[in-house]
C-alpha cells in the first residue's frame, strides 16, 4: 500500500475473500487513518506473474479505480512481492526494492501509479535525496564564496524560483508563504545533507558556511 500521508505499508499473512476488490475494501477498513493512495498485489494467471492495482480515495473504504498489469516488468514486481509473501526475502529488502520511485520508473502502463501524488515531499526523500536542496546549494557557492554575506531577500528569490517534483503536490521549501521560513527549512537540509549552512546574522543579512 502507497498511502500520501501513511508512506509504504507492507501486509503479508493476509487472508480475504479470495476476491481481488473485496479483499483490497476489507484491508481498507481495517487502516485507519488513510489518506490518498494505491494498493499493489501480485497475482498468477497460469503461469504468468502479474499485478493487481488498485487506486483509493480519502474517508471512503472503496477502491475507486483498478488496473491489471501483465507486462514483464510487472512480472518481475509480482516475482518479488511473492517471495515476501513466501518469507523468501525480508520487508527490510522488498521495501528497498518496490518504493514510489521505482514503480513510477517500471510500471509505465499503470495510469493509477503515473498519477499518484505525495501531499507533501517525504520527510526521509527531502532530506536525503532532495535535488532542489542540492541545486540552491550548487547555485549559492558559484555565486558567493563561502564566508560571504548575502542578504536574505537573494537568498529567498533562489528558492521560489524551483519548480515542486511532479509527484509532489506541496514541496516543504515552498510549504510556508514566508520567506524567512522557508531559509529556515532550506538551513535545516543543508545541514542534515552535511552541504553547509546559513547564518542568521541579523534580520536582513546572512552568511554561507561551506561543509
Amino acid at each position: 500500500m502507497f498511502d500520501r500521508d501513511l508512506g509504504t505499508l507492507f501486509f503479508r499473512d493476509f487472508r480475504g475473500y479470495g476476491n481481488l476488490l473485496d479483499d483490497a475494501e476489507w484491508l481498507l477498513e481495517r487502516t485507519p487513518q488513510r489518506s490518498w493512495g494505491f494498493m499493489i498485489r501480485p497475482i498468477t494467471d497460469g503461469k504468468r506473474y502479474i499485478l493487481w492495482v488498485g487506486e483509493y480515495s480519502p474517508h471512503i473504504n472503496q477502491i475507486v479505480r483498478e488496473e491489471i498489469i501483465s507486462d514483464r516488468r510487472a512480472s518481475v514486481i509480482s516475482r518479488i512481492l511473492f517471495s515476501y509473501a513466501d518469507r523468501k526475502i525480508s520487508e527490510r529488502s522488498v521495501s528497498k526494492k518496490i518504493t514510489i520511485e521505482n514503480c513510477k520508473r517500471i510500471l509505465l502502463e499503470s495510469k493509477i501509479i503515473r498519477d499518484f501524488k505525495y501531499y507533501i515531499c517525504p520527510r526521509e526523500r527531502f532530506y536525503k535525496g532532495c535535488t532542489h536542496i542540492k541545486e540552491i546549494h550548487r547555485a549559492i557557492m558559484e555565486r558567493y564564496n563561502p564566508g560571504t554575506k548575502i542578504r536574505y531577500s537573494a537568498l529567498a528569490e533562489m528558492i521560489s524560483e524551483i519548480k515542486p517534483c511532479n509527484d509532489v503536490i506541496i514541496c516543504p521549501l515552498l510549504s510556508s508563504s514566508n520567506p524567512f521560513e522557508r531559509i529556515i527549512i532550506l538551513n535545516e537540509a543543508l545541514k542534515r545533507c552535511r552541504l553547509g549552512e546559513i547564518k542568521i546574522i541579523d534580520q536582513n543579512m546572512m552568511e554561507i558556511i561551506s561543509y
